[in-house]
């Protein structure tokens, strides 16, 4: 009777060890997706596949901010459809922002390049603007086929900025988002 015993322990110890090792894979997987999506994300639309890709960092973070500081994340929208043109619209999303009133001295500014020269496409292209508060949604990008824009959002806070307004310790913290628009 201890021999069934001890094979029936062996075994059971074997099945548990299995299944650790089993989760322990899965978690891995699901941490290295996690981390890869964190830097890429990607959207399916009526058949077109667009994603945002980062160049660096994907998000803005900065402390104690004086008058002349600027940040800046470059990212590019990729249409890998071979035949559908992709609307789009990205979504300037403050996650903690400098304060809680618009401040005039606190701008952005949204560039682009454009791969092809196609008089289809349409970059969202963004002159100085105050930034929000909220959130903010940007539309209007459209992208041909095997496409890719090319964008460099930068914030500042500008030099003639008034430097008493900045004395106490100050966040700020945001990134950009793709979305789709309905074609």
């Amino acid at each position: 009777m201890k021999k069934q015993s001890n094979k029936f322990n062996i075994i059971l110890y074997l099945v548990v060890l299995v299944c650790v090792f089993c989760m322990f894979l899965a978690t891995s997987y699901a941490y290295k997706n996690k981390i890869e999506k964190a830097n890429n994300q990607h959207i399916i639309y009526n058949n077109v596949l667009m994603s945002i890709d980062y160049f660096g960092k994907n998000q803005i973070n900065a402390t104690n901010i004086k008058p002349g500081w600027e940040d800046s994340i470059s990212f590019s929208i990729n249409n890998h459809s071979k035949d559908t043109i992709g609307k789009y619209g990205l979504v300037f999303d403050i996650i903690t922002p400098l304060s809680n009133m618009i401040d005039e001295d606190f701008v952005y500014v949204l560039e682009g390049e454009n791969e092809k020269k196609d008089s289809t496409n349409k970059l969202i292209i963004t002159n100085e603007t105050v930034v929000p508060i909220l959130t903010k949604e940007l539309e209007g990008g459209v992208i041909t086929p095997n496409n890719t824009h090319t964008y460099k959002l930068k914030v500042r806070i500008n030099k003639k900025a008034n430097p008493k307004n900045y004395l106490k310790s100050n966040l700020f913290s945001a990134k950009v988002r793709l979305v789709s628009m309905d074609n």
